[in-house]
């Protein structure tokens, strides 16, 4: 079923705000197995919202429109879709009545503005928006079927969910069933990924049969694979096979799937191995805790955690040496090892993970530069330490830096691989 979306409205194309329904619509299409061919953005220009919407039908089986739906001077979008498809605008009395009771209930009037909402072109029918008060709505124009949602992401959630989407699945031609899985990596880019798979390509997008599509999330890649096939289970063992030789390449950077995260991922490693984790953190402040913790049940093998910002308390707390902090700084491997050596002896715990580094913008120096950092582990069998460099925004710094840390946890738990 080709498809398409346009969205309307001026606060989407000056950037003002974020085009989350574009992202949302395609993806819950995609795990239904219906592919979005066109992403269309119009500003609120009754021409250019008419233009799109004709040149879409020209090109797609289903159009979903967002925006423009409600009661404010701007919102016209079905007046122009209307005057497009050559239809008479008339009031479906069936919302309007539900427009009626409902501002009855609020104690309000109901307004010529907020009428207009019940009508709709002579032809189509209305969903019910339960979370606002402009309707979805839905017609054919020749042989496109066409569905209109205000672009409100809450409510455009609500339509979508609860009858656009099942009645495109009852129109859908296909009978193919549809098959997807989601890969997620960490330690390695995206590029890099896809190098190290390229000769495995049938064409640019496949994999004997199963498309292959790469999604930077940083710091992670995701790495989707998706299968069509008559017969279900053909569609997942090709899945299966594919995966599996996926993992054979780059099987040390996939971390997990679906909605699974890196810290839970660890947090099910450390409880599967009884083991306990502590960590000390200077330029991250505290977020690698935060993700661990923000997992249920952390409290089975989260010890506890410092954020010692200042050498001070790195010293005073953690036990780092002056004389460690004299001779290397504290950005430098001793100090991050010493700090992690310094949790884990007053927590006791079976890992210890520091981290110290420079976030920026100032403070760099020409030996150690903005976005330098140190990952430190300890453990009953010893210390490893590594240097790393990434000049990016703070917010950025310290997810990558609480990323790295939790992902060394992790490969140390797996073992040599």
């Amino acid at each position: 079923m080709q498809t398409e979306i346009i969205t309307i409205g001026d606060e989407l194309l000056s950037g003002n705000v974020i085009d989350t329904n574009t992202a949302y619509l395609s993806d819950q299409l995609w795990l239904k197995g219906i592919e979005v061919a066109y992403h269309t953005g119009v500003r609120d220009d009754a021409e250019k919202i008419k233009e799109a919407l004709l040149h879409a039908a020209t090109r797609a089986e289903l159009v979903l429109v967002c925006g423009g739906l409600g009661p404010t001077a701007d919102d016209f979008t079905i007046e122009v879709a209307a005057k497009a498809f050559k239809r008479k605008l008339v009031p479906d009395q069936h919302y309007l009545h539900y427009l009626e009771n409902l501002f009855r209930q609020w104690g309000r009037p109901l307004t010529e503005t907020s009428r207009k909402q019940a009508y709709v072109p002579l032809g189509a029918k209305t969903f019910q928006n339960r979370v606002g008060t402009a309707p979805g709505i839905g017609l054919k124009f020749k042989k496109t079927r066409v569905y209109f949602m205000p672009g409100v992401p809450k409510e455009l959630k609500q339509l979508f969910h609860d009858f656009i989407l099942p009645e495109i699945l009852t129109l859908r031609k296909k009978t193919d069933v549809f098959e997807s899985k989601m890969l997620k990596c960490f330690g390695s880019a995206e590029a890099d990924l896809d190098s190290a798979l390229k000769d495995m390509y049938v064409n640019r997008v496949d994999i004997e049969n199963v498309r292959i599509g790469f999604r930077a999330h940083f710091p992670e890649t995701f790495i989707k694979l998706s299968a069509w096939d008559k017969n279900a289970d053909h569609a997942k063992k090709r899945l299966h096979d594919v995966e599996a030789k996926i993992r054979e390449r780059i099987g040390k950077y996939v971390y997990g799937e679906g909605d699974d995260t890196l810290e839970g991922v660890l947090g099910a490693l450390l409880v599967k191995k009884k083991k306990t984790l502590a960590a000390a953190e200077s330029c991250t402040g505290g977020l690698t805790a935060h993700r661990i913790t923000n997992v249920p049940g952390a409290s089975k093998y989260f010890l506890g955690g410092v954020v010692s910002y200042s050498n001070e308390s790195k010293t005073v707390v953690l036990g780092v040496s002056p004389e460690t902090l004299k001779k290397h700084g504290a950005v430098s491997g001793q100090t991050a090892i010493e700090m992690a050596q310094g949790i884990r002896r007053a927590t006791r715990a079976d890992y210890a993970v520091a981290i110290t580094g420079i976030a920026g913008p100032t403070g760099g120096t020409t030996d150690k530069p903005v976005g330098t950092f140190h990952v430190a582990l300890v453990n009953h069998s010893g210390n490893w330490e590594k240097k790393y460099f990434f000049p990016v925004n703070r917010d950025w710094f310290k997810l990558i830096a609480s990323s790295i840390a939790i992902d060394r946890i992790r490969r140390e738990l797996l073992g040599p691989t």
